[in-house]
């Protein structure tokens, strides 16, 4: 009998050329197919009759074969399997073109399902390229609600879902992690009976109390991460950081005035600073909101008080725009400042240095403040007296690594998490777990909304006269390229192809730069100095651009393939423009058709709020896209409904009982397990 953990190769049919196929997907071993769940499903519930088929209608039938035979037509090279099904109330012909072998395993007389939609022919009304089943062996494909899976073009659905129906007895033998008494409490159903309801639920109803333990269990083990980081740090002692009157001299001196929410953030940070135990607050800001500035105040309160600060970003090209953009700030306070990533190193107060020398004055705490990537988090990087740590693009991190700055500190320095992700409150206490937040929702004064246009394949040249006039008033453009292959990863062929393209076709006269993940931190820097300067005014990226580049004189951003995109994708992308009182635009290129992917693209244009767009993902995901990226959009969850509020509470409510119950969670040690196994930091 097979066991969750037996390899696949061990299933009748899987041999060497299959397994390969499916290891592309990361299905191995039985479990992982039990875990492979539905990205949506196909509602072919509703059984009709014959003579009640209506055209365009999606639909399920059950009738008997009475002829069946494929022809092979010369003309267009292909084969064509017909068929004629009777039921007691008529008949239909059902069509296949390049599936010969169905004539083999569909014999005259079978009692068949098929599912598929209604269309006019040539020849009169017909099923084009329906699913096909035989009533006798059940129906998994036909007369249900039908998984579809996740795929690659050499795994059929057909495939996946016989593979996946041949394991699913095996549920039974997953251990249920949550206390009976919390199943009874908040009734769920067990996990077995869950994962075997997410694969083939029997109705809506079924789906949703399955969906609804999944989402729960997703959003507890989550919550409960969170809730055990935070039990950590708060067990620490931290140094408390007096408000520095200096503070005052820096904001007046800064040549923007801060907006009511940055000064009210600023000012429950600094409160928190002042406290022995360790701050752990979340500073949440819209795009171009102006976080930076509100953590370099913080960072400039804790300097004057004789500690030192880190920045942690994810990027190079992040880290180096917080570099000039926090060393320009405080360069007239006299505070030491310094750049270390993998690539580059930096001091305020020496024309060169390396990244040894960095870490050496870091030790000695010759070094006020440090602004660097996951290089922070090597061993060998130490600290004279470290009192706060700002993690930007939190998401990005995950718990163990942001501990690793903090840990083995006889006092714990305070900790800053920012993100740019619009989370609801609700939600963002969810994954969090009972933290502090700082919302900065208004933009800086003087902020011009940026206008957001469609671009179809017969307007494009009308953007590329725009892009023009940008250029002439001195100003710079983004272009944002998509992946065009699964194999480049980096994005390398495809901005190669479209810089080529635009420089010789569109645009002969004006260098354009090329920036993708392949070029090293030297490279990367260069390519940004001469787009920000001016030497090439196009720029031609990959996504590498989404978080952290600011570059005032931008005013266009270009994004090819826009459907390709995800809204908080797009609305990242935007946020790239706009950064001064210039006005900017946003120009999606699409050539997509279809009503919802122009419906997705239309709301850009309709709303600038990153707040506004998460509400309108929440609120217009179709009832067939359940699970995946696709839904999750803003948030990379596997399955949690963001909107559901109720569910929300019920999970916080869930982890306060639990933690009352045992604090460490070693009562139960499949949960321990699980919840110290959970990597998801949510974006």
């Amino acid at each position: 009998m097979l066991s969750l953990q037996s390899n696949l190769t061990e299933m009748k049919g899987v041999g060497p050329t299959l397994a390969k196929r499916l290891a592309k997907l990361g299905l191995i071993a039985v479990n992982d197919l039990v875990n492979h769940f539905p990205s949506r499903y196909e509602d072919f519930s509703h059984l009709v009759s014959i003579n009640k088929l209506k055209v365009g209608e999606r639909v399920t039938i059950k009738g008997k074969v009475q002829l069946i035979n494929t022809r092979r037509s010369w003309k267009r090279r292909l084969t064509i399997t017909e068929a004629l099904i009777k039921d007691s109330t008529g008949s239909v012909k059902a069509v296949w073109f390049n599936q010969p072998y169905l004539t083999n395993t569909i014999k005259p007389g079978t009692e068949v399902m098929l599912a598929g939609i209604l269309a006019a022919g040539s020849y009169g009304l017909q099923l084009e390229h329906p699913v096909i089943e035989p009533v006798a062996r059940g129906g998994i494909h036909t007369g249900r609600l039908v998984p579809i899976y996740p795929s690659t073009s050499q795994l059929t659905q057909r495939l996946i879902r016989n593979l996946i129906a041949r394991v699913l007895p095996q549920v039974q033998l997953i251990k249920e992690y949550l206390p009976t008494e919390i199943l009874k409490k908040f009734n769920l159903p067990k996990l077995n009976r869950a994962v075997y309801d997410l694969h083939f639920p029997s109705s809506i109803e079924e789906l949703t109390i399955a969906r609804r333990r999944v989402t729960f269990d997703e959003l507890l083990t989550i919550h409960l991460k969170s809730l055990l980081a935070r039990q950590t740090l708060e067990n620490n002692q931290a140094t408390p950081i007096p408000f520095a009157e200096s503070t005052k001299t820096l904001v007046k001196s800064l040549p923007w005035l801060l907006t009511n929410d940055q000064k009210i953030a600023a000012w429950e940070i600094i409160k928190d600073l002042g406290k022995q135990r360790p701050m752990y607050r979340l500073l949440q800001g819209d795009v171009g909101s102006g976080k930076t500035v509100v953590a370099g105040l913080a960072c400039f309160n804790c300097i004057k008080t004789n500690l030192q600060a880190a920045i942690l970003a994810p990027t190079e090209i992040l880290a180096q725009q917080h570099w000039h953009t926090i060393t320009n700030l405080l360069k007239p306070h006299k505070i030491t400042c310094a750049l270390l990533t993998r690539g580059q190193s930096a001091t305020s107060d020496t024309a060169s240095t390396t990244a040894s020398r960095v870490k050496q004055r870091l030790k000695s705490g010759e070094i006020d403040l440090v602004i660097g990537t996951h290089a922070l988090l090597q061993s060998d990087v130490d600290f004279k007296k470290l009192g706060l740590v700002v993690i930007d693009e939190q998401h990005r991190f995950g718990v163990e690594q942001r501990q690793a700055i903090i840990a083995n500190r006889q006092s714990a320095p305070h900790l800053l998490s920012m993100t740019a992700t619009p989370i609801p409150r609700s939600l963002a206490l969810t994954l969090y777990g009972d933290l502090d937040i700082s919302f900065i929702k208004t933009m800086p004064l003087g902020r011009q909304p940026i206008t957001t246009k469609l671009i179809k394949p017969g307007e494009r040249a009308s953007a590329y006269n725009l892009i023009r006039q940008e250029i002439n008033k001195g100003n710079r453009v983004f272009i944002i390229c998509p992946l065009i292959e699964e194999s480049d990863t980096l994005g390398v062929k495809a901005v190669t192809t479209e810089q080529a393209r635009l420089q010789q076709e569109i645009f002969p006269g004006i260098k354009i730069g090329l920036l993708h993940g392949k070029l090293k931190g030297q490279e990367k820097t260069k390519v940004m100095a001469d787009f920000k300067n001016g030497r090439s005014p196009i720029l031609v990226s990959t996504s590498i651009v989404e978080v952290g580049v600011d570059v005032p004189e931008a005013t266009i951003m270009v994004i090819e393939g826009a459907e390709r995109f995800g809204l908080a994708q797009l609305h990242q992308f935007r946020g790239r423009v706009g950064r001064s009182e210039r006005p900017s635009y946003c120009l999606l290129m699409t050539d997509s058709t279809t009503p919802r992917g122009l419906e997705r693209l239309q709301a850009m244009t309709k709303f600038q709020s990153g707040f506004d767009l998460a509400e309108f993902d929440l609120d217009h995901r179709g009832p067939g896209d359940l699970l995946g990226e696709v839904q999750s959009g803003w948030l990379k969850l596997r399955f949690a409904e963001l909107a559901n509020t109720e569910l929300l509470k019920t999970v916080r409510e869930a982890g306060k009982l639990l933690m009352a119950m045992d604090n460490t969670l070693k009562h139960w040690p499949t949960l321990q397990a699980k919840v110290s196994q959970e990597s998801f930091h949510p974006e």
